[in-house]
C-alpha cells in the first residue's frame, strides 16, 4: 500500500478501530472526545466500526441482594437510582455533562438494554450512512436527556430525528434481520473474549490489539505500535 501522510503521523496501513459497546453506556459517551480527536488527527486513515455487545441482558443480573428482595417494580426503580449515581461518577472521565434527573431506563416491561443494541443494528441495515449519527443520538438520549430508550416509540423518534426512513426502520427491527445481525455481533464479542465494556479492537494490516482506555495517548501509542 502506498505510504500516506496524515500530518502528524505517516502510516502504510489503514487503521480500523472497532468499539465493542452498548448505546446505554455512559463510559462510551464520555469517550466521545477521544474518538473525535482521533477522527480529526487521523482523518481518512482511520475507520470506525461499532459492535453491539449487550451490557444488560437482564437487569436482575446487576441488582443487589437488597434490590432483588423488593417487589420487582421497586427493586428495578432502586437499581435505576443506583445506576444514575454510577453514571454521574463517570462524568469526570471525559468531562462531558451527564444528566440523571428522572433517569429510569428500565422497568418491569423493559428489563434489558437489548432494544438499544437492536436499534443500532436496525439503523445499520436501514440506512448505513446515518447509522453512526443514530448511535450518537441514541446514546445522548439515554445519558443526557434521560429518555427511556428501551421503549420502541422513543427509539423511533430518534430514527426520525436523524432522517432514517420510518417504514424501513420498522421493517428491519421487526422482521428478524436486525436480530440476526445482533447475534453476529454478540458471537464476535464472545469469540474475542471481551467481557468488559467498552473495549476497542485496533487493527492495521494483519496486526491487531484489543485495549481498554479513556486516554487519547494510549490509542496513539497502540496505533504507532501497529503501524511502525
Amino acid at each position: 500500500m502506498t505510504e500516506i501522510s496524515t500530518g502528524k503521523m505517516t502510516m502504510k496501513e489503514k487503521i480500523i478501530l472497532t468499539a465493542f459497546t452498548d448505546p446505554m453506556m455512559g463510559l462510551s459517551y464520555e469517550s466521545e472526545p477521544v474518538m473525535e480527536r482521533l477522527k480529526k488527527n487521523y482523518g481518512d486513515q482511520i475507520e470506525f466500526r461499532y459492535v453491539m455487545s449487550l451490557l444488560v441482558r437482564n437487569v436482575s443480573d446487576f441488582m443487589t441482594q437488597e434490590e432483588r428482595i423488593m417487589d420487582v417494580e421497586s427493586g428495578i426503580r432502586k437499581y435505576c437510582e443506583r445506576l444514575a449515581g454510577i453514571y454521574k461518577s463517570e462524568e469526570s472521565i471525559g468531562g462531558l455533562p451527564i444528566n440523571m434527573e428522572g433517569f429510569c431506563l428500565f422497568d418491569t416491561d423493559h428489563c434489558s438494554s437489548k432494544p438499544l443494541n437492536l436499534a443500532y443494528k436496525t439503523a445499520q441495515l436501514a440506512d448505513p450512512e446515518r447509522s453512526e449519527a443514530f448511535l450518537t443520538e441514541l446514546r445522548h438520549a439515554t445519558v443526557i436527556d434521560c429518555l427511556p430508550t428501551t421503549h420502541f416509540d422513543v427509539i423511533m423518534k430518534i430514527a426520525q430525528k436523524v432522517g432514517i426512513d420510518e417504514y424501513s426502520f420498522k421493517q428491519y427491527y421487526q422482521n428478524g434481520n436486525a436480530e440476526k445481525a445482533l447475534e453476529t455481533d454478540l458471537e464476535y464479542t464472545h469469540r474475542l473474549g471481551i467481557h468488559s465494556l467498552p473495549a476497542y479492537l485496533i487493527q492495521s494490516g494483519d496486526k491487531a490489539i484489543i485495549m481498554q482506555s479513556f486516554e487519547y495517548q494510549d490509542f496513539v501509542d497502540v496505533i504507532t505500535k501497529l503501524t511502525h
